[in-house]
């Protein structure tokens, strides 16, 4: 018997799009922490980015993605290393990550720490969400960007890694970290800060572990503060709630029909319960977006298939992933999308694909 896929489920959100994203003050201090353990000073680097350092003493500002994406290209190239957003939790003591830190470790277990983690990571920076998924006997703690800039992206996926060690106890581990982006630097440094098996080039930036760790208990856990933290988080995260439109919703249902392809049961009704909205509600959205459910279903399993194709990945661990029996079935609904098969995909030349 197939065991049920588990999805982390809130309210409709999506990564912010570059141009309209935001960062907040505490990402900002805990980026100016991590450079400051590094010998860098980030106030002419601020300045030249158009942020005020000021901006790190006013708790909950905000300012734009396009300053913070500057300030980053400009530290690393002031370092002249490109792992310094991998590394950056070396120099990070607890409490950086301000209140997140504080929401897993009152946490229960680590299924409701990382619920935390996914649900307010945009107090952080809006441009960033995770979500958590289960198939079978593992987990997926998957990340997305509506940016395409490695260094924030290896930061959350280093600070994820470092943080659970400490939190979850020597029972925890991790079994793999995907990288959608080349590997910047040494392997060396992934395998010192991730402690397991590395890849890159992969179709999701995503840890996985063991689905039985999700009910490891966290030492600190605290009921009354947890609520005192929700509540607090709660209340900020209200206020950056993105205005709804027909593009960010859209946007939300591929995400969610990728965090379950692993899952062949991808019906309406499922779809909807994931979305927490009636499926007549679903159905008048994508209406109104001129999609149908079975063409984002199809779309979103072609997208990752390409995404997958131009991987190492072989075609059975795709097909799997995409909720196919097996090689065969995949290939043949490939070809009826393509008109040409994996196999011919794969041969082209990188340029082509």
């Amino acid at each position: 018997m197939r065991q049920p896929t588990f999805t982390l489920r809130h309210a409709e959100r999506t990564p912010a799009r570059a141009a309209t994203a935001t960062v907040s003050s505490e990402y900002l201090r805990l980026f100016a922490t991590g450079a400051d353990a590094r010998g860098l000073d980030v106030a002419p680097i601020f300045a030249a980015s158009n942020i005020e350092r000021a901006i790190l003493d006013r708790r909950g500002a905000r300012v734009g993605w396009a300053s913070a994406g500057d300030a980053w290209k400009r530290s690393i190239k002031r370092l002249g290393d490109p792992h310094f957003g991998l590394t950056l939790s070396d120099g990070l003591p607890f409490g950086a990550a301000n209140l997140i830190d504080y929401l897993v470790l009152s946490s229960a277990n680590v299924a409701e720490g990382l619920s935390c983690v996914a649900r307010y990571a945009p107090l952080m920076a809006d441009s960033e969400i995770m979500t958590l998924t289960v198939h079978g006997n593992e987990a997926y703690f998957r990340f997305h960007a509506g940016h395409d800039l490695p260094y924030p992206i290896e930061m959350i996926m280093g600070l994820f890694a470092r943080r659970a060690r400490e939190m979850f106890g020597p029972n925890w581990s991790l079994k793999r970290v995907c990288f959608q982006h080349p590997a910047l630097g040494p392997r060396a440094t992934y395998d010192r800060i991730c402690q397991a098996p590395v890849f890159f080039g992969m179709p999701f930036t995503e840890a996985v572990f063991a689905r039985d760790l999700m009910a490891l208990p966290v030492a600190g856990s605290d009921r009354r503060l947890h609520a005192l933290f929700s509540s607090e988080a709660d209340v900020a995260l209200a206020a950056i709630e993105p205005a709804e439109g027909a593009t960010s919703f859209m946007d939300t249902v591929k995400r969610v029909l990728e965090d379950g392809l692993h899952e062949r049961d991808l019906t309406l009704t499922r779809l909807a319960d994931q979305l927490g909205i009636s499926t007549r509600t679903l159905q008048r959205r994508l209406r109104a977006a001129g999609a149908t459910h079975r063409g984002m279903v199809r779309d979103v399993r072609q997208n990752v298939a390409k995404r997958s194709l131009a991987t190492r990945i072989s075609q059975g661990q795709i097909a799997r992933n995409l909720g196919y029996s097996g090689a065969g079935a995949f290939q043949r609904a490939f070809k009826k999308w393509s008109g040409v098969t994996p196999g011919q995909i794969r041969r082209k030349p990188a340029e082509s694909r």
